[in-house]
């Protein structure tokens, strides 16, 4: 499984019977369709840790297997990790994005569905290597800008290239009832992740937007410019959005290292 196939749904599907194979596909469905299980409108209402029906793949690209989309290959082999002095373990990397990218609340480390998580983690990085990152892993290098970021100059990069499937108002497209959640996130508003989240970060969602958006693109072949992918992030994250926890988790996040 190690590198980044281009469909791991199929391989899922194909594993069979056993008790870590079905932990493995809870959570495949967990990442996939997160608010069908903890997200805000979850079918069971004491299972919404999230605060929103954002799905984790809606950061995590291609059920986390698209390379500088916040992968997962290397995910379970980096952790624990020690970050600002202190030890980081991988359930506390799961609640940190249910936190912030969810806007909700940690799920308890002994539940079914962090064990599930942390089995597709590791399915999807079977072989990674200890301590030694893939490449891909993280978010694509990008360049500093040449001019300052303008959110001004981002509406009308947000206008040409992100509204047509983001919305006008950043409210993504929602699915039709009675499923929950979005077809295409919201990217600000009270529905979208919150302040405290890698993409409420200026240099970490022009590093994600150059790399994947629109939809479609890949870190091969950029549709935006550098200057544009910095000025279109600032314009994102101008706008309101949840705050952040008042003590948020640490959240190591890696700009790779590698040629810009």
């Amino acid at each position: 499984m190690t590198g980044y196939p281009r469909e791991v749904s199929q391989k899922i599907a194909a594993l069979g019977p056993g008790a870590e194979n079905d932990l493995i596909r809870y959570g495949h469905e967990l990442v996939v369709d997160t608010p069908r299980f903890i997200g805000k409108s979850a079918e069971d209402p004491a299972m919404a840790f999230g605060g929103n029906d954002l799905s984790c793949q809606n950061c995590h690209l291609n059920a986390g297997l698209k390379p500088f989309a916040a992968p997962f290959v290397s995910t379970a082999a980096a952790f624990p990790m020690l970050v600002d002095n202190k030890v980081v373990t991988l359930p506390d990397r799961i609640n940190s994005c249910i936190r912030l990218g969810l806007n909700g609340k940690p799920l308890p480390e002994d539940s079914r569905e962090m064990s599930a998580l942390i089995a597709y983690l590791k399915y999807v990085g079977k072989d990674s290597p200890e301590g030694v990152r893939l490449p891909g892993s993280g978010l694509m290098p990008i360049a500093l800008p040449g001019d300052v970021p303008s959110a001004r100059r981002g509406a009308t990069v947000y206008a040409q290239h992100c509204a047509s499937c983001h919305g006008q108002n950043g409210e993504g497209a929602p699915k039709l009832p009675p499923e929950a959640g979005y077809y295409v996130p919201p990217v600000w508003g009270a529905d979208s992740f919150n302040g405290g989240a890698g993409m409420g970060q200026i240099a970490y969602a022009a590093s994600y937007i150059r790399a994947n958006m629109p939809v479609g693109v890949d870190h091969e072949n950029p549709a935006l410019s550098v200057q544009d992918a910095w000025d279109v992030a600032a314009y994102m994250v101008a706008h309101p959005r949840p705050v952040a926890p008042a003590h948020p988790p640490v959240v190591p996040m890696v700009i790779e290292d590698l040629p810009i």
